[in-house]
């Protein structure tokens, strides 16, 4: 899970500690946006680009680096002219040079915004709608952005973060991705990365090094003169979490926060409280990356007067519960008071979501050919836009994906540019399944324990009332996780609320709801509008699916199915979460594509903790008809009697090549079951499993290839 784990996963708005009521100078109050500074709007930095020039371009997503996680959305410090918080002069640098963003919305977790990126698409459309249970990966049959530019002649590249399947077949370099380097998380220093799935240690600082090979891709397409598209996920600015048993309120392995930029950050006026210190530090680190990405690019003859960069945040800032629980401490993090932080349930008559502006509001920076130096726009845009903008400046119109959700906003990056009449009468809708049955509990049971009903084929059937807006009596189901912007107004599904953001103040609390005839006027048009919007997404063909697992891809000698990835399961005597657990007798099933047809040698880890008689699990794979009829291969297995975290070879298992090709619809014709064949208690987790090597060496003689699920 991508969650801070020292957060509440509730709040209420008058639950956090006030300071003394002493007004702070330039700092949001109550309704009023906070006085920070502003700066002239020029020429743009560089000329437009000619007819036909194929730009390239730099993609950068940071994590959890919020709204006013910029040293220009704090007030100055006493010097008047330095930033009184977070310090991210290159970043500030940017955005004087470029074009920024003010309505700019991600989501409220790291996996469904970087779907939406990479998709130009909802997430939720894709089977992307959470950060586990199976949900962080979306449908193969998608294009991602790396796809839609290789196909308009790109080579593309991958550095960081990636968090949307872990899974063959899910990973960046199947993904459209010429070139990728993905760290093992949260190392940050000397990290062991997999360079396009092949394990190649690095030295040094993680962002550094992922900087170097960045450049050094530069140099060769500066070198050949191929246009490029480079995704840059740094991990910076993400929380460390804790190691097992770890104290989430230490502050020192919190944060990576290099000890030169925590020094610096100390010795600011006022001084900042140790928790934001060390946040702040750790942005100042990787704000020295930005700066060298960006200087190499300006100083390069061949790169500056055709790249643009452009960078954003991938949902609202994780705050403490040491700052979150102090309202001085929360301002000097977030001088602009928006209510809430990343996926944090707000317990409040108004709101009762975790939609807030502070979860879901960030910032879009553009910098490149063309772009008006200084400019700031009001037009409400979002992740999923930034693709279809990419393809609009890349002349990239002859490709091949999924219908977007995003829309190009290429046409602001001019000077004196106005927003289209579409784009001034946008309805933006997300959904935010927070997990907290305050707000909408048929979804938390959705992952954990029902999972959508199948159809005949084994699809997600499609109408059905586990997915429904409201059910037959009027009462809100999946309403209740859906918030929308439109024009000035923020509306909340689970409320029927309504809050009035204008004139930069994006404080949901009462001097900005909005009340009486126009509250019924604006409640009537959201609804209407959100259920138009989510009856699509139920109709789409992938959403709330789960991932296909391939065996034996590319004749890999080794694969996995995850535990979450279940796409069914006994109801009542099953629970999901990141482990499968049977109370009782029940099943779960996978989709599987068998890619290389052999014998397999299958291994399971599993958790057990049952008393009395040992229970019997019996794994069967073929088609679901097959299973049910008890002709399908099988492997019938008793559980030993070790406790805690064990594995079990099953034994051995020939398995013919899935029928059809490579798409999920095609692989679903092979499932895997997993059975309980005993009433007692018990647990069991299939993440993983280990590689017999003796059996893997008599298998390649004889010409087979040996796996693992």
């Amino acid at each position: 899970m991508d969650r801070d784990p020292d957060s509440s996963s509730s709040r209420a708005t008058g639950d956090v500690q006030q300071p003394d009521p002493v007004l702070l100078e330039g700092y949001a109050q109550g309704c009023t946006p906070p006085n920070l500074q502003s700066w002239p709007v020029g020429p743009p930095r560089v000329p437009a680009l000619q007819p036909g020039q194929k730009p390239n371009f730099i993609v950068i997503l940071v994590d959890d680096q919020g709204y006013d996680d910029i040293g220009l959305h704090h007030p100055r410090g006493p010097d008047g002219v330095s930033s009184a918080g977070a310090q991210t002069p290159n970043l500030d640098k940017l955005m004087k040079g470029g074009m920024s963003f003010s309505n700019f919305y991600a989501s409220p977790l790291c996996a469904i915004s970087r779907a939406a990126l990479l998709t130009g698409r909802d997430a939720v459309r894709t089977g992307n709608l959470f950060n586990g249970f199976g949900y962080d990966s979306f449908s193969l049959k998608e294009a991602t952005m790396g796809d839609v530019m290789q196909q308009a002649g790109y080579v593309t590249a991958h550095y960081g973060k990636w968090h949307n399947g872990r899974a063959q077949g899910y990973e960046p370099w199947n993904r459209g991705f010429n070139d990728s380097w993905l760290p093992d998380d949260y190392v940050h220093v000397d990290n062991l990365m997999r360079h396009n799935g092949k394990y190649a240690p690095t030295k040094g600082l993680m962002e550094q090094a992922l900087l170097n090979r960045m450049i050094g891709f530069m140099q060769e397409r500066e070198a050949d003169g191929t246009p490029f598209l480079t995704y840059y996920a740094p991990f910076a600015i993400h929380r460390r979490p804790p190691s097992k048993g770890g104290a989430p309120s230490d502050m020192d392995s919190a944060y990576f926060s290099p000890s030169p930029y925590l020094q610096l950050i100390q010795e600011k006026v006022p001084a900042a409280e140790p928790w934001n210190a060390r946040l702040w530090a750790m942005l100042m680190y990787f704000d020295e990356i930005l700066g060298q990405l960006a200087d190499y690019v300006d100083q390069s003859p061949q790169l500056r007067g055709n790249t643009y960069i452009l960078i954003a945040g991938d949902n609202g800032p994780a705050l403490p519960s040491k700052v979150d629980n102090n309202a001085l401490n929360r301002l000097r993090r977030m001088p602009s008071g928006m209510i809430g932080d990343k996926n944090s349930f707000i317990d409040d008559a108004s709101i009762r979501s975790s939609g807030t502006e502070g979860s879901l509001r960030n910032h879009l920076t553009v910098w490149g050919p063309g772009v008006p130096s200084g400019a700031v726009s009001g037009v409400l845009l979002t992740l999923s836009d930034i693709l279809p903008t990419l393809a609009e400046l890349a002349n990239a119109t002859d490709t091949k994906h999924m219908p977007w959700s995003g829309q190009s906003f290429a046409n602001l990056l001019a000077p004196t540019a106005e927003p289209t009449p579409q784009q001034q009468s946008r309805f933006l809708f997300t959904f935010v399944a927070s997990g907290a049955e305050g707000q909408c509990p048929q979804v938390d049971r959705l992952m954990t324990e029902l999972l959508p009903d199948l159809d005949a084929e084994r699809e997600v059937m499609r109408p059905q009332p586990l997915l429904a807006y409201r059910d037959p009596t009027g009462r809100s189901i999946m309403k209740n996780c859906i918030v929308g912007r439109f024009k000035d107004f923020k509306w909340y599904g689970s409320t029927d609320k309504v809050f009035r953001l204008a004139n930069g103040s994006h404080i949901e609390l009462p001097c900005n709801e909005v009340t009486g005839e126009a509250l019924g006027r604006l409640n009537l048009l959201f609804n209407q509008a959100a259920r138009q919007w989510w009856d699509s997404v139920v109709a789409e063909p992938d959403s709330f699916t789960k991932p296909v697992y391939y065996i034996g891809q590319s004749g890999s000698l080794a694969s996995n199915v995850e535990a979450n990835g279940a796409i069914a399961l006994t109801r009542g005597d099953i629970n999901m979460t990141s482990t499968v657990v049977f109370s009782g007798l029940g099943y779960v099933c996978y989709a599987v594509n068998i890619v290389t047809r052999g014998m397999y040698s299958i291994t399971a880890m599993y958790n057990s903790r049952f008393r009395g008689p040992r229970p019997q699990f019996i794994l069967a794979v073929g088609e679901w008809k097959d299973i049910v009829a008890g002709t399908a291969p099988s492997l019938t297995n008793t559980l030993g009697h070790k406790g805690g975290p064990s594995g079990s070879r099953l034994g051995t298992m020939f398995l013919e090549k899935s029928n059809g090709t490579r798409t999920e619809r095609s692989s679903r014709s092979r499932m895997c079951r997993m059975e309980a064949a005993s009433d007692a208690p018990s647990c069991l987790m299939l993440p993983h499993a280990a590689l017999k090597l003796p059996y893997l060496a008599r298998q390649r003689s004889s010409g087979s290839r040996a796996s693992r699920i």
